[in-house]
């Protein structure tokens, strides 16, 4: 970011803004960046009631800037509204030292020094304020006031300063409020010490302006003359105070600002007597008030806050020669026919609603799009007058990288020679297996009928006997022989056992079949003798 960067931030009864902008080389401001953060609580009438609802609406604007510019935000200009700040005049004078010795007795600038100390030492009564500006406001040399005091000729120089104080504790809150966010206040200034940047002339400064911020909690009036700030007060009503009188109509709280922005007029006569409805959810039914009402609610408010803006100006003691212009700006100069009503309640003719437009880059109206920004863009354009900010460019996290570790060296290996890491290999994807046939059962081998060895086989008739045609000799039955008995007759077995042969069989091609359907079936008991 190049220039001088200056921040401000304003903390007000509704919102919290925080604006950042550069110094351009012809003095112009240019705006970078606005944010804003609506506040419900916390903050009454310029006061901090808790610190940690404000702390929060800043540390939002914050980031909010921080993250869009690419900054870091460490010091800014706080801006100071309320009751508790006040201007004091006090005035002094020195005895002109007659440095030649001729009797002529100049002003020169030890005398304006000389004056200077003299208001440095000035006590206040009340322990609890503190002095956070002064600035000279006329001078006059033996009782003649002059525009310029150097060089002017007199015996006695008589100079007028206006002390802005402040209530220690109340602004010590802020300073509190803001150190919790990393913020370091580089000057306290007052909004409306500084409310006529931006939106006078120079035209306006010489001959007389009262400047009217209409903010939501307090109301800010500052007089200007003879190109100074002359004097300056902050009135405990605002234009919340107007929310407050709609509500008392029965009027629900969700429908109070949106009737007094869309439907709402300062001045009744001016208002039209149709009926504005809308629903009512508790009740269920419809709630409805004329518009010509809702303007009488709001023109009895503004009536009283001209009343004091009335004695401010009094207060200032300007002279009868006084013939200022009133711009109004802020969030409440957004009002339909306000300025018709002060200029009848102030008796001035030239009212006029104002922008903060000057001192800036041409392109100041993509930020600034409300009067609203009046006292945040006044605060910007007195830093670029006092000094600079110190901004940071935001380091953005890097990601860690590992260090690469160096591969093990080989003993009694040549440097040439060290072999060098592998790169780890990619692992290869699974190849799919083709799915597996199912393979059809085995059909069952019918069971093969057991061969019945009990009972006795008739031997053939042999085919030499039937081919010589002779009969054949008749075989006797078989007889029955238990091998657990001895045979009567004895059979050449000495001791009485019987050796029964088997008798050999000739194999037909059906037993050859069956057999060989054993044999396949597993059976272990198999006769394969003739096969």
């Amino acid at each position: 970011m190049k220039g001088k960067q200056i921040v401000a931030i304003d903390v007000g009864s509704t919102n919290v803004v925080m604006a950042v902008g550069s110094v351009e080389e012809d003095g112009r401001v240019d705006i970078l960046g606005i944010a804003s953060e609506p506040i419900s609580s916390g903050i009454n009438a310029g006061r901090i009631e808790n610190s940690e609802t404000v702390g929060s609406a800043v540390h939002v604007v914050k980031e909010r800037l921080e993250e869009e510019l690419g900054i870091k935000i460490t010091e800014a200009y706080a801006g100071l509204a309320g009751d508790f700040i006040r201007c004091v005049q006090v005035t002094d004078h020195v005895y002109v030292q007659d440095d030649q010795a001729n009797g002529c007795n100049q002003i020169t600038e030890r005398d304006i020094e000389s004056l200077n100390l003299r208001m440095e030492s000035v006590k206040l009564p009340d322990d609890r304020e503190e002095i956070i500006a002064k600035e000279p406001l006329r001078y006059k040399a033996d009782d003649k006031e002059v525009a310029v005091a150097v060089g002017a000729y007199g015996q006695v120089l008589t100079g007028t300063y206006n002390f802005i104080l402040a209530d220690k504790m109340l602004r010590g809150r802020m300073q509190q409020c803001l150190a919790k966010q990393d913020i370091t206040v580089k000057s306290f200034v007052p909004n409306a010490f500084v409310a006529h940047l931006g939106v006078a002339t120079t035209e306006d400064m010489e001959e007389g302006a009262i400047i009217i911020n209409l903010g939501g909690g307090i109301t800010d009036v500052t007089v200007l003359y003879n190109g100074k700030v002359r004097y300056f007060a902050s009135i405990p009503i605002g234009m919340n105070s107007i929310n407050g009188d709609i509500r008392a109509y029965g009027i629900p709280s969700s429908y109070v600002e949106s009737l007094k922005i869309n439907y709402g007029s300062a001045l009744c006569e001016m208002a039209t007597d149709d009926k504005i409805l809308f629903p009512h959810a508790r009740r269920g039914t419809p709630k409805s008030i004329r518009r010509r009402n809702l303007a009488r609610i709001i023109e009895e408010r503004l009536k009283e806050i001209c009343d004091w803006v009335k004695r401010e100006v009094k207060e200032a003691g300007c002279g009868s020669r006084f013939a200022p212009v009133v711009l109004i700006t802020g969030g409440g100069a957004e009002m339909q026919n306000i300025e018709q009503l002060f200029a009848r309640e102030l008796d001035i003719e030239e009212v006029r609603s104002v922008y903060p437009e000057y001192g800036f880059t041409d392109n100041f109206g993509e930020k600034i799009t409300s009067r609203a920004y009046a006292t945040i863009a006044s605060l910007l354009l007195y830093g670029a007058k006092a000094g600079s900010c110190a901004v940071a460019v935001r380091q953005r996290p890097t990601p860690s990288v590992e260090p690469e570790v160096p591969p093990r060296r080989q003993p009694n290996v040549r440097d040439e020679e060290q072999t060098r890491p592998v790169p780890p290999v990619k692992p290869v994807p699974p190849t799919p297996e083709p799915p597996v046939k199912p393979v059809p059962p085995v059909k069952p081998v019918p069971p093969v009928k057991p061969v019945n060895t009990e009972t006795p086989v008739t031997p053939e008739k042999p085919e030499d006997e039937a081919k010589d045609g002779k009969d054949p000799k008749p075989t006797p039955d078989p007889v029955k022989i238990d091998p657990t008995k001895p045979s009567e007759g004895g059979n050449g077995g000495g001791d009485g056992e019987i050796i029964v042969e088997k008798p050999k069989k000739k194999r037909g091609l059906k037993d050859i079949f069956t057999t060989l359907g054993d044999i396949f079936a597993g059976r272990d008991d198999v006769d394969t003798d003739g096969l």
